[in-house]
């Protein structure tokens, strides 16, 4: 008999994206339906891409009163459908208020493990999953990331006779942005081939200016759903961006990606799949970005990145200029 399970994840792109190698596994090998209860464009992509078999919008006012003690007779009925939930979250009190109207098996999984732990946060949420009963303890992380790689890259099929280039200037927050003006000279030495910038909406502000100071003229792709990216990389020889959520897409589908990373701790965020390569300025100090409020007035993990650094990279990826 088929299982139902519900995972909650309130979490952003890049995160939801780090959980998936544990959800295509929890969907495997319990023979589950597998649903998601996340933000509405993340529930497209994780569908889109097979990682679960349905998806519910956690911003829709229906789902309001499942974190309330009160959930209702209409959650009620939605929760019990389900035989376990997985509640994704570091408060116990969604887990608690769930729990108290679910019939079944309801848990909880830290999104990630603490900031001093040198830990991927992919292996945590296996590890985590393996502790409490949902997966075997023979499961291998490593395993696991190699398997769903190669189902990803067999359903999505990346281009790669492609010559387009995408690149992401942006992040989800402006701490992990590199300088702008670098990424435009990565542009210009690939002028042989088609260059194209992606601008998501909170990054609206480097549009004007890639064009105003781009020697010759590239395409600029404002992003207003994650659908339209996703046909993008499936066109694309190349992704190059700082370390974002469409950084993780682009990895977990199987596009050379070459990741530019500041003060986050690469080991514990480093996009998933085997044709990513991370790029980081040589510094002596602690990743920063989970323990400080803001960053360094000189940030060498992010400035002591060269262009020549990041073409370099993307020749070791195999691709060329």
């Amino acid at each position: 008999m088929t299982e139902n399970i519900l995972v909650i994840h309130q979490g952003s792109l890049g995160d939801v994206i780090l959980s998936f190698p544990a959800l295509q596994s929890l969907r495997r090998e319990r023979n589950a339906s597998l649903a998601v209860l996340c933000k509405n464009e993340v529930g497209k992509v994780a569908h889109k891409l097979d990682v679960v078999d349905a998806y519910f919008p956690v911003e829709s006012a229906r789902f309001s009163r499942l974190f309330s003690k009160a959930p209702g007779k209409e959650m009620k009925a939605f929760i019990n459908h389900y035989d376990i939930i997985v509640v994704v979250s570091f408060s116990d009190g969604i887990k608690d208020n769930v729990s108290k109207n679910h019939k079944g098996h309801t848990c909880r999984i830290n999104p990630r493990p603490p900031a001093e732990e040198e830990t991927h946060i992919a292996a945590d949420i296996v590890e985590q999953m393996k502790a409490q009963g949902l997966l075997r303890n023979s499961v291998d992380v490593a395993d696991a990331l190699r398997s769903i790689e190669v189902e990803t890259i067999d359903k999505i099929t990346p281009a790669g006779d492609s010559d387009l280039f995408l690149i992401h200037p942006g992040a989800g927050s402006r701490r992990k942005r590199w300088p702008l003006d670098r990424f435009i000279e990565v542009a210009a030495a690939v002028d042989s081939r088609e260059v194209a910038f992606l601008i998501g909406p909170a990054e609206m502000d480097l549009a004007p200016v890639v064009k105003k100071r781009a020697k010759r003229e590239f395409k600029v792709h404002e992003i207003h759903d994650l659908f339209s990216v996703i046909d993008l990389m499936k066109a694309s020889r190349c992704f190059i961006g700082n370390d974002s959520g469409l950084a993780h897409l682009a990895g977990y589908m199987g596009i050379p990606l070459v990741a530019i990373f500041g003060p986050a701790s690469p080991i514990r965020w480093h996009p998933l799949g085997s044709r990513t390569k991370v790029v980081r300025g040589d510094v002596h100090c602690a990743p920063c970005f989970e323990t400080a409020e803001t960053n360094c007035k000189n940030p060498q993990c992010l400035n002591a990145v060269s262009v020549d650094m990041v073409l370099e990279a993307v020749q070791s990826l195999g691709v060329t200029l």
